[in-house]
């Protein structure tokens, strides 16, 4: 754990509930399920869905796409109109920028920043291409010293921006945490770049706050403010998380309980699990983190027209800063006091930050307000690193407190009692005159035995079915060993790229990709027809990272 991180997180927790809390109240234990909070963000998802998420000139994207993912991260409904309409936009401006060699507007890596964070909460099967290209774009724009910022022109090119290197991290993060591979040394030049720019002494000595922008070379007489803390400090436990210092740390101990079940866990390779944060100078980092609590102990936070803002960044770096102390709080004193103000202060149309309301904000206006209030409600940083950590299911969709009632179909938990029996399905599928039925429906209803014995047996049969006379049957068998996330399957689904059927092709690397957790490798070409040629270069791809995992094993030509 942080060590002394604990005493000056007690210490920031009971210094901004004091801060926060109105004086004529007491607090009580919220959380995000609590029906007043939910009735709070009831209205203010009414409020989104009704009001035209619009506004002049490039401003309007970045509403229209915040609300889309707002209402996303309440509902989980890709199919919502905002929802719906703020994919459309966001896929097309990812295309459009990252084919762009110039003329980018002021807003564009914030813009850049959430539609990734939309795209990739959604599906990265659907619009992985567009990731993988706005990853690219973020490597490119990244500045010498490490961190990112304007690329309009109309501002010095070579300062970075807390806040913009805060949104690009933050993107960076929820593609790695969907299978989209970062590059390592480029998050530790950005670490490199926040450490740099923590504001230092005229004797060098360092005060903790972060400043709005900061070229290298120059940290001493530089101002901060909570918000530019709190983005200082989630971008420092961003990069501490994608780079493996903090994380799994609770999925592992829960793994190791038994609380996960099997389709819910990552597969890491062992050389991947002894690299995972052995870069990180931990002491330094620590250290980091410590001194920006610090500064935000000795400078209490004071309401500001950017408050819904702060609220933000604060939910982000207080849910990083529970992975890496080990403990996530379902009801912190900082959240139960801004509830109860936020009660007071939200607009009869559900809306915070208006011009009517008590807590207007003229520079974020009441769209983008109420969206950063909402996503402050619903701890929508802790939900994700919860439904990442726990889970590859992608859609917003909860888990029930007692995990071993459900099963997986197709990313999504479902009761146990939906799915098909799979010994019916194999006598069905081993029987040539009984299998020609659905196989999408098979396929998605199947779930394994929990007794080792019995589901050894299951996969061996399915794996016998790769080689069936029946193209059907190899269909199935090629899609329904992947729902297994068995590593002992793998050679058969790699044997399965030699198929002459282009189904059981796409279905066995579909199936990979799913128990590698690597969900943007594709080796085969994904639209079209797949030649003998395609089909020598997939295994040998496939066949190299198996390899990785076990280094001993023989295939057999």
């Amino acid at each position: 754990m942080l060590g002394s991180l604990k005493f000056l997180a007690a210490a920031l927790l009971a210094f901004v509930a004091v801060s926060l809390r109105p004086a004529d109240c007491q607090a009580q234990n919220y959380y995000p399920d609590h029906p007043v909070v939910k009735e709070m963000v009831d209205r203010a998802v009414q409020y989104l869905s009704s009001t035209n998420l619009k506004a002049s000139g490039s401003e309007s994207f970045g509403i229209e796409v915040l609300g889309a993912y707002t209402i996303y991260k309440v509902d989980g409904d890709p199919d919502h109109p905002v929802v719906a309409h703020g994919l459309n936009i966001s896929k097309n401006y990812v295309d459009k920028i990252t084919n762009a060699t110039g003329g980018f507007e002021a807003k564009t890596v914030y813009h850049m920043a959430v539609a990734c964070m939309l795209l990739a909460s959604v599906s990265v099967d659907n619009y992985g291409p567009q990731l993988l290209k706005a990853r690219d774009f973020f490597l490119r724009i990244q500045q010498g010293g490490g961190g990112f910022g304007y690329i309009d022109g109309s501002h010095k090119l070579d300062s970075g921006d807390i806040s913009q290197t805060q949104y690009v991290m933050l993107a960076l993060w929820t593609m790695s945490q969907v299978g989209i591979e970062i590059p390592e040394d480029r998050i530790m030049r950005t670490l490199g770049y926040l450490y740099a720019a923590q504001i230092k002494d005229p004797q060098g000595n360092y005060q903790g706050g972060w400043p709005y922008q900061f070229e290298p070379g120059n940290a001493g007489a530089l101002q901060s403010t909570s918000s530019l803390t709190a983005c200082g400090l989630s971008s420092v436990l961003i990069a501490g998380d994608i780079l493996g210092v903090f994380r799994n740390r609770l999925a592992e101990a829960e793994e190791e309980e038994g609380l996960i079940p099997p389709a819910f866990k990552r597969v890491i390779a062992e050389s991947e699990k002894k690299r995972r944060g052995g870069n990180v100078d931990r002491p330094r980092l620590d250290a980091c983190v410590n001194l920006g609590l610090g500064f935000n102990r000795k400078n209490p936070y004071q309401k500001t027209t950017w408050h819904y803002y702060y609220l933000y960044s604060l939910e982000r770096f207080e849910s990083f800063l529970e992975i890496a102390n080990g403990k996530q709080n379902k009801s912190p004193p900082w959240y139960n006091a801004e509830v109860e103000r936020m009660r007071a202060v939200q607009g009869r149309d559900g809306s915070w930050g208006g011009v009517d309301a008590p807590d207007v904000d003229v520079v974020l206006g009441p769209q983008t307000s109420t969206c950063l209030a909402t996503l402050f409600l619903i701890r929508s940083t802790q939900k994700a690193i919860g439904d990442l950590k726990e889970a590859i299911a992608i859609g917003g969709n909860e888990l029930p407190s007692d995990l071993t009632t459900i099963t997986m179909v197709n990313g999504k938990p479902i009761s146990k009692n939906e799915a098909t029996s799979i010994d019916d399905a194999l006598k069905m599928l081993e029987d040539d005159k009984k299998s020609q039925g659905e196989d999408r429906l098979v396929a998605d209803k199947i779930i394994f035995s929990k007794d080792p014995a019995r589901r050894k047996d299951e996969l061996n049969r399915f794996s016998r079915l790769l080689r069936s006379k029946d193209w059907k049957a190899r269909r199935i068998a090629s899609k329904v060993l992947g729902r297994s996330d068995d590593l002992e399957m793998v050679p058969d689904l790699i044997f399965a790229l030699s198929d002459r059927d282009v189904e059981v092709n796409r279905n066995a690397e579909t199936s990979l990709r799913l128990i590698s957790r690597k969900l943007d490798k594709y080796h085969l070409p994904k639209e079209g027809g797949i030649t003998d040629q395609d089909r020598i270069r997939a295994q040998r791809e496939w066949k190299t990272w198996f390899l990785e995992l076990r280094p001993d094993y023989i295939f057999v030509e």
